[in-house]
């Protein structure tokens, strides 16, 4: 009977073993998101506006950020993500870098130009002038432009055409011809060159029977101009364009927004202020709570997919700055008792 006893306890303890060494030997195609840190705006190492007169601002303006760990992860780790309400199991084809935001951009998009569509919606909210413009996103080393345009640079004319988006750098380079010196208007920096870039088209790869057109070898997208104003010390979260918009607007109205309270939240802003979803809002949600956020600004979007259960701070769902602005602008006048939008339920 003992020895029954024994081969049973040894087989128990195998089963135990291999169970052991499957959990966390066995590769899952997942990743697992999670609540993040709160990068503050309005910190000494945070948004920075220049080249105007800017005002002084209170609170604190903070991105709600997501933390995203590993490629695949053991299947132990899935199954105790799976269980865990304040974590998210993603299959592995969703493509995020590990440890870093969600770069949630349309395609051809950096996270710098959304940012930058972000700042032009605020500077235009303000009042101020924004142009539009087709901006520098590569320069191919074996083309024409490779050394007389740099990457950032921004066309502000073909010859004596005026260009305002890549559409219509694309049109008026259709009146030239592969060989012409086309003379380019640029601002650099923020700073019209004085002189025009001379640069000589080349031909464009076609196929076929296509007739060869004319080619800079640079890759635009449509970007904006503010001005004169510079924003520096966004984080690299294409999620924290409205977190950066109501920054960069309390900079420079002079209003004092936050009136000294905590403020979160995340979501991505085009330069028209229209508020779009941001991956992950739960997470950044629960980033928010445990920081004992006073109030927390959400896509109108993302109401469907949140959980709101225990929240005991103040969220606000938006889908324009401008609604974010006027629901920061009730709640400071009136406090709590502010009547602001909520989610349904």
């Amino acid at each position: 009977m003992a020895g029954r006893e024994r081969w049973t306890a040894l087989a128990a303890g195998g089963t135990l073993l291999v169970l052991l060494v499957v959990l966390t030997l066995v590769q899952l195609p997942f990743t697992i998101w999670s609540a993040g840190e709160l990068d503050d705006l309005y910190g000494s190492d945070g948004l920075v506006v220049s080249g105007v007169p800017t005002y002084p601002v209170s609170g604190h303006l903070q991105v709600a950020g997501m933390s995203v760990a590993g490629q695949t992860v053991s299947l132990g780790r899935a199954l105790s993500a799976f269980s865990d309400p304040h974590q998210a199991v993603i299959p592995q084809f969703v493509d995020y870098p590990i440890g870093l935001p969600i770069p949630q951009v349309a395609v051809g998009q950096s996270t710098q130009e959304s940012l930058r569509a972000a700042e032009a919606a605020a500077v235009r909210q303000v009042g101020l002038p924004v142009e539009r413009a087709p901006r520098v996103f590569s320069v191919l080393a074996s083309g024409p432009s490779y050394g007389n345009l740099l990457v950032d640079d921004v066309i502000e004319a073909v010859g004596s055409t005026t260009v305002t988006s890549v559409a219509e750098f694309d049109q008026a380079m259709k009146t030239h011809s592969v060989g012409d010196t086309i003379q380019l208007t640029v601002t650099r920096d923020g700073v019209r060159l004085d002189s025009q870039i001379d640069v000589v088209a080349q031909a464009s790869s076609t196929s076929g029977n296509e007739q060869p057109v004319p080619s800079l070898g640079v890759t635009l997208g449509d970007s904006y101009l503010l001005g004169g104003i510079d924003v520096s010390g966004a984080p690299a979260d294409i999620g924290a364009g409205l977190m950066v918009a109501i920054g960069v607007y309390d900079m420079l109205s002079g209003e004092n927004l936050l009136g000294g309270v905590s403020v979160a939240g995340a979501g991505m802003l085009d330069a028209n202020g229209v508020v779009s979803n941001v991956a992950g809002a739960n997470e950044r949600l629960q980033a928010a709570e445990a920081a004992t956020t006073d109030i927390f600004l959400l896509p109108q979007g993302n109401c469907v997919n949140v959980s709101l259960a225990g929240v005991e701070m103040r969220v606000i769902p938006v889908s324009s700055l401008g609604e974010a602005l006027s629901s920061l602008e009730v709640l400071k006048e009136l406090g709590p008792n502010g009547v602001v939008p909520s989610c349904p339920g």
